[in-house]
């Protein structure tokens, strides 16, 4: 077999060995239960759409300005006569 030709059983083998030991190896230094684990995670995702929810509800402080001038520039075209 030629040093520069890959082995395709050999990679696939080698990538399953990997990620059960890296599995194994997660599994054993979690610092936490599962189930304070899922806890937390489910308090952070709750947090982080309630961040969200709020920042999208939130007023545009350039859309509002933008409308503040434009209703100004029609009271001045009133005031005018050119509207």
């Amino acid at each position: 077999m030629n040093n520069r030709e890959l082995d395709g059983g050999l990679l696939v083998m080698g990538l399953i060995v990997g990620m059960a030991t890296g599995a194994l190896l997660t599994l054993f230094t979690a610092p936490k239960t599962g189930f304070a684990l899922r806890q937390q995670l489910s308090d952070t995702v709750s947090e982080t759409g309630q961040q969200i929810r709020a920042t999208v509800t939130a007023p545009d402080p350039v859309a509002e300005s933008m409308a503040e001038g434009k209703a100004a520039a029609r009271r001045r075209r009133a005031e005018l006569g050119l509207e």
